[in-house]
């Protein structure tokens, strides 16, 4: 009955589609026709009949073209962003089709006007459908109909995990109905009864009729899963396996096809892709705006730095970037010159006497820091990110702190979430890892505004050197730093 109704709703959404799809021709043609009349151009209006084969091509390819994208393939599991992705991927394929088709056979006069504005109408139309239609799944989800109700196999910590999480979100209208386990001690978890034992698990099935089985069993455990899954085979449910990677979690996960095997990426960052794009076009516009700005100090800082100490103006230095590759750093120069002949790479402390008097100024306010948006421009940095280190440095680090070489996987930048939140300088190494390798997890776009506020308000001052002894704001230990 429920897959029957599923498919139900399957089919009332597929309507919906095609039912945007001519709305937007519709909407299309009559913001062309406003444009007409408020001179937007010169050319008459053509009659709607011209422009109906390529709306029904329109409508032919919608149901294939958004099932290839898996658009109507039950996914409770899949994310709002994740599904207007591919709506947006799907309007656009048609557009181009249905412009590419009418363009080559000459068939038809395209206006490019019209196809322009039909395109806007339907982007704008398919995400205000697909987010009341979600919304409304939500809706009545959460008053607890449309509901799938699951078994978990499994009564371990990744059980436990996926029954908090299935809960937490209700609004996929997946319930947990009960475990499955071979331990016959415990015979109740989370308010949920625990049947036994596994091998059985067909017949607890008919019993206790469920739509979805989660298979969540440790590792410790793959030969106990494939009698399991066999068992699974014989009856009709759902069947998903939970792989056991809690204790592998690097960064992000990502799943991928390669012909009949399935990939799973440890190291996948959230800047990847096309979020990189985004994020480059922001560093660039951000960097020449900071330059037009700060032109006139930074040339008062260049005058006074050249006037009370010999060398140069600029320091360069090689830090390592991205994908531990290397690039010249470019600060003002704070200390005397040749300061780290007979020293070597080691962080300057509280009274270094190699400071110059402009360079403890400089130092304090951060204004040492300000060339480097020249490396934003040239793409070495960003405007977020965790601080670019000396590969000198980083050799040792990485031998000190497990998975330290994971915060390569976002490019540094020239200031970072473990700056605004106080720890820079002379402060807990271990702390600012835990941040760095919380932003390369956590990215987002947003995330990036919010520490350019708190460090346009208040985090160019470095204070650290003030009180290296104060209490800095407690941060949730993320579990994948350990420590050798």
């Amino acid at each position: 009955m429920l897959k029957r109704h599923a498919q139900l709703m399957l089919s009332l959404l597929y309507l919906g589609d095609v039912a945007v799809a001519a709305l937007a021709w519709g909407v299309g043609y009559g913001l062309r026709h406003v444009g007409g009349q408020i001179g937007l151009t010169h050319f008459a209006t053509p009659p709607f009949s011209q422009f109906l084969p390529l709306m029904i091509l329109s409508l032919l390819l919608t149901g294939l073209v958004f099932g290839r994208f898996d658009l109507y393939a039950p996914k409770r599991t899949m994310s709002l962003s994740a599904e207007l992705r591919d709506v947006l991927k799907s309007v656009a394929v048609i557009w181009a089709l249905v412009y590419f088709a009418s363009s080559v056979l000459q068939a038809f006069v395209v206006s490019r006007l019209m196809m322009g504005l039909v395109l806007l109408s339907w982007v704008s139309l398919a995400i205000i459908f697909r987010v009341s239609a979600r919304g409304f799944l939500h809706s009545i989800r959460m008053r607890g109909w449309n509901l799938r109700h699951a078994a978990i196999v499994g009564t371990g910590r990744l059980a436990q995990h996926l029954c908090h999480l299935l809960r937490k979100t209700s609004w996929m209208g997946i319930r947990p109905a009960y475990f499955v386990d071979s331990n016959r001690r415990q015979q109740s978890l989370w308010g949920l009864r625990v049947y036994q034992p596994c091998e059985r698990i067909d017949a607890i099935i008919a019993v206790k009729p469920v739509d979805i089985v989660f298979v969540a069993l440790p590792r410790s455990r793959h030969a106990e899963m494939e009698q399991i899954l066999e068992r699974l085979a014989e009856t009709d449910v759902d069947i998903q396996v939970v792989p056991d990677l809690l204790s592998h979690i690097l960064l992000n996960q990502d799943v991928s096809p390669l012909e009949d095997l399935c990939l799973v990426s440890l190291t996948s960052s959230p800047q990847h892709q096309w979020h990189s794009v985004l994020k480059r076009a922001m560093d660039i516009s951000g960097a020449l705006l900071g330059l037009i700005l700060l032109a006139v100090p930074m040339a008062v800082i260049a005058l006074v730095i050249k006037c009370t100490s010999s060398g140069p103006i600029f320091y360069r230095q090689a830090r390592t970037s991205l994908g531990y590759t290397s690039f010249n750093l470019i600060k003002f120069r704070t200390m005397i010159e040749n300061a780290e002949k007979g020293v070597g790479p080691v962080w300057s402390s509280q009274d270094d006497p190699r400071i110059t008097k402009v360079g403890r100024f400089l130092r304090r306010t951060s204004l040492d820091e300000l060339p480097q948006l020249f490396n934003v421009l040239l793409g070495h940095m960003s405007l977020v990110g965790p601080r670019p280190e000396r590969p000198e440095l980083v050799e040792r680090f990485r031998r000190q702190f497990s998975r330290y070489m994971l915060r390569h996987h976002a490019k540094p930048g020239l200031t970072g979430l473990a700056q605004v939140r106080g720890y820079r300088g002379l402060t807990s190494l271990r702390k600012r890892i835990q941040y760095d390798l919380y932003y390369a997890s956590n990215w987002s776009l947003g995330l990036d505004l919010w520490i350019i506020l708190l460090t346009v308000f208040g985090g160019f001052i470095d204070r650290s050197q003030d009180s290296p002894g104060k209490t800095r704001p407690a941060v949730r230990r993320p579990r994948f730093l350990k420590r050798h």
